[in-house]
C-alpha cells in the first residue's frame, strides 16, 4: 500500500474570513507500519488554533484510489490535537474493519467547525440542565420542523465581516437563531405563556426587553453582560451553561441582510412570500412559514419586532458597535404582522421601553463568541 502525503485545508462546511491567522492544516503523512499490522502512524501541523471555534472535531479519511471509496476513521489514538502546532496520531485500520489491497491511497486530515448550535428544551422549566449539541450539518429533512420549533432552539454559526451599507464590521463570529423563539420554547424555559395569541410554533410575543433579560442586572448592559436569574436568558443560561442573548443592533443587521445592500434581504421592492406584514395578516404566524434569507434565517423582516439590546440613538459604525451606553428605550427591529413595510426592511431603527410588551413584540436568541 503505498501512502501519499496529502496537505488539506481544515475547516469544512464553513465559510471563514479572509483573515491571515486563519487555521489552516499542511504537511500531513501517512506511514504504515511494518511489519504491517493494520496500524497507520499519521502526522499533521495546525497554523492558527482552530480550538478557538466551538466544539471542533477532527476528520480522518483514506480514500483508496483503485475504487474511489472514502473511508472515515473511528478507531484512533494518540495527540488529535487541533491546536497549533504538529501532531501525531494513529489509526487502526484493521480495528474500522479496512483491508486495502490497493497501491494508491490518500490520507487527508481536517477539522470539521459546526455551523449549527442546538439546545434540546424537551426537560421542560423543571429541568436541572438541557444538553446542547453541535452539528457541521442540518439533520435529514432539515430545521424547518415543528421540532425545532417546540422542544428544540437551534441556532447557525455566522463568521464575522462588515455590515452592508453601514460602516460597521463585526469582528467576531456569532451563533445566531433560525427562527424566532416560539411560545413552546418560552413555555418550556419558563413554565408559563403570556402571549396575546395562541400557538406552540407562533412566535413568542407580549414580552418585554425585561422579561427577557431581567430588570436589575439584565439591565445593565451594555457595562455589564449579567441577566436576572429568574428571566428567560437567566433559566436558559444556567441550564445550559452559555451566555445566550439578545443581538446587537450591528448582529442582527448583520443576520438579517445576509450579505445584502438591498431594502429587504431579498430585493428593494416588499414580497408577502418572505413576511408576515399589514397586507396579508391579522396576527402573528407559525415561525418559518415564509422564505428565508440567503443564510437560512426566517422572518427577519415582519411577523413580530425583535427585541436587540442597545440603548436608542446609538451610532452603527465602527467595529462591533455597541449603541449608547445609556438611554430609556431598547432597539426593536425587522417589524410586525400589524406594520407595513417601510419599518419591516433591514435598515430600519425602531426603539421601545424595555418595560413595554405587547402582540407585537418578540425576540430570537444570539450566542456571542470571542473568537
Amino acid at each position: 500500500m503505498k501512502h501519499i502525503q496529502l496537505a488539506t485545508a481544515i475547516l469544512f462546511g464553513l465559510t471563514l474570513p479572509s483573515l491571515a491567522d486563519t487555521p489552516t492544516i499542511t504537511g500531513v503523512t501517512a506511514r504504515q507500519r511494518y511489519p504491517w499490522n493494520g496500524k497507520v502512524d499519521i502526522t499533521y501541523t495546525v497554523t492558527g488554533d482552530v480550538a478557538q471555534y466551538s466544539q471542533p472535531t477532527l476528520k480522518v479519511t483514506a480514500t483508496d484510489g483503485t475504487t474511489g471509496n472514502t473511508y472515515t476513521a473511528a478507531a484512533l489514538s494518540g495527540d488529535m490535537g487541533l491546536s497549533a502546532g504538529t501532531h501525531a496520531l494513529v489509526w487502526d485500520m484493521n480495528a474500522d474493519g479496512l483491508t486495502f489491497q490497493s497501491d494508491d491511497v490518500v490520507f487527508d486530515v481536517a477539522a470539521i467547525i459546526p455551523r449549527y448550535l442546538v439546545v434540546d428544551l424537551s426537560a421542560g422549566a423543571n429541568a436541572s440542565a438541557y444538553p446542547v449539541t453541535y452539528l457541521a450539518e442540518p439533520p435529514a429533512g432539515g430545521f424547518n420542523t415543528d421540532e425545532y420549533k417546540t422542544t428544540k432552539l437551534v441556532l447557525r454559526r455566522l463568521e464575522p465581516g462588515p455590515v452592508p451599507t453601514r460602516d460597521a464590521t463585526l469582528t467576531k463570529p456569532f451563533y445566531v437563531g433560525l427562527f424566532e423563539v416560539t411560545q413552546k420554547q418560552w413555555s418550556l424555559v419558563m413554565g408559563s405563556n403570556p402571549s396575546s395569541f395562541s400557538g406552540e410554533t407562533l412566535p413568542m410575543e407580549s414580552i418585554s426587553y425585561n422579561a427577557i433579560r431581567g430588570s436589575n442586572a439584565g439591565a445593565g448592559w451594555p457595562a455589564s453582560n449579567a441577566v436576572d436569574s429568574d428571566s428567560f436568558l437567566g433559566k436558559l443560561r444556567a441550564r445550559t451553561g452559555i451566555d445566550f442573548d439578545l443581538p446587537t443592533e450591528a448582529q442582527w443587521e448583520y443576520a438579517c441582510r445576509a450579505g445584502t445592500t438591498t431594502a429587504y434581504s431579498y430585493g428593494d421592492f416588499a414580497d408577502g412570500a418572505y413576511m408576515w406584514y399589514d397586507p396579508n395578516s391579522s396576527q402573528t404566524h407559525e415561525v418559518g412559514t415564509k422564505l428565508p434569507n440567503a443564510w437560512g434565517l426566517y422572518d427577519m423582516h415582519g411577523n413580530v419586532w425583535e427585541w436587540c439590546l442597545d440603548w436608542s440613538g446609538g451610532s452603527l459604525s465602527g467595529n462591533d458597535p455597541i449603541g449608547s451606553s445609556s438611554g430609556s428605550r431598547r432597539g426593536i427591529r425587522g417589524g410586525s404582522w400589524y406594520n407595513y413595510a417601510d419599518v419591516c426592511t433591514s435598515s430600519d431603527r425602531s426603539y421601545d421601553f424595555p418595560s413595554d410588551s405587547g402582540d407585537k413584540l418578540g425576540f430570537r436568541l444570539v450566542r456571542a463568541l470571542s473568537d
